[in-house]
């Protein structure tokens, strides 16, 4: 079957959260490579909205972050959005301290990062700017954005090597997180379930009645099967005071025969289950410090 020359040219369109040199754009091209076309937005609910209203094929969102933990305004959006999970990328996560070029340390009053970043490196800003004024900002790379469009040379980010490379800016200084084991871990998102069988990896959200015994019933089902359990977190329901619902990955795929049967028995005990997606668990880390380029 003879191609048409338009396949050639078409680039997947990825929604995230973030500007070009964000880590999700980043986690972006570890997964689809570089023929795609980011859509930046300003939050996550907007990144959902892009995927239902098919302005982009797929998502790329944080789910969570090896030091902080998860992330709880993606893990909120999971429980009520209709966005299936279709693959992972874990990515290392190396922050860098961003300038305009020829700006000395003395100079700089006003550092900006996306919240996450600034956790990341607490201590580092502690130690190496405690006269600074640290400003939270909606992305990483959009700090490096906002002082570039602004001019402003008594400022810095907190951003990926790739972030100074496409905004043309001087990396000041890099491997400031404060610890070296700082990893990320993205879903990539689809309106879409994946049915395949070659999937090793599920995600799950699933509620239980405040009873004794209620977690050890659900666990129990995937303990009696051999299912290995990754993450087990809980999340406020925002429903009524101290409900909860759980957060939940395991190593098989959903169309695997011991999954199918546990959820079964899992749904017996509990008020509630949603699946947020089956995929194939990454083998490997990548480094946010490689440079990569799709322009």
């Amino acid at each position: 079957m003879e191609k048409n020359i338009d396949d050639y040219y078409y680039r997947k369109k990825i929604a995230l959260q973030g500007e070009i040199g964000s880590f999700s754009e980043m986690a972006a091209l570890q997964y689809f490579g570089s023929h795609i076309e980011i859509l930046s937005a300003n939050s996550f609910k907007q990144v959902a909205e892009m995927v239902k209203n098919k302005q982009a094929e797929y998502a790329i969102l944080p789910i969570e972050n090896s030091q902080t933990g998860g992330i709880n305004n993606v893990h909120d959006l999971l429980l009520h959005e209709d966005l299936f999970a279709i693959g992972e990328v874990i990515l290392k996560i190396e922050h860098c301290l961003i300038t305009h070029p020829g700006t000395k340390r003395e100079r700089l009053e006003r550092i900006y990062s996306h919240p996450q970043a600034l956790a990341q490196c607490e201590k580092y800003l502690l130690t190496n700017f405690p006269h600074c004024q640290i400003i939270p900002i909606y992305d990483t790379a959009g700090s490096i954005k906002q002082i570039k469009e602004l001019q402003d040379l008594a400022a810095a980010g907190i951003a990926s090597k790739r972030a100074a490379y496409y905004y043309q800016m001087q990396i000041m200084e890099q491997g400031i997180e404060d610890n070296p084991f700082n990893y990320t871990r993205f879903l990539v998102f689809s309106p879409e379930m994946i049915n395949s069988e070659n999937t090793n990896k599920t995600s799950i959200i699933f509620a239980v009645v405040s009873v004794p015994g209620a977690i050890y019933r659900c666990l129990k089902e995937f303990a009696l099967r051999e299912i290995n359990l990754t993450r087990l977190e809980s999340r406020p329901s925002k429903r009524k005071p101290w409900e909860y619902v759980f957060y939940m990955d395991f190593e098989k795929g959903l169309w695997d025969k011991a999954t199918q049967e546990a959820l079964t028995e899992l749904r017996n005990c509990t008020t509630f289950v949603k699946v947020i997606g089956t995929y194939q668990a990454q083998a490997h880390f990548y480094s946010s410090s490689a440079s990569i380029s799709n322009q």
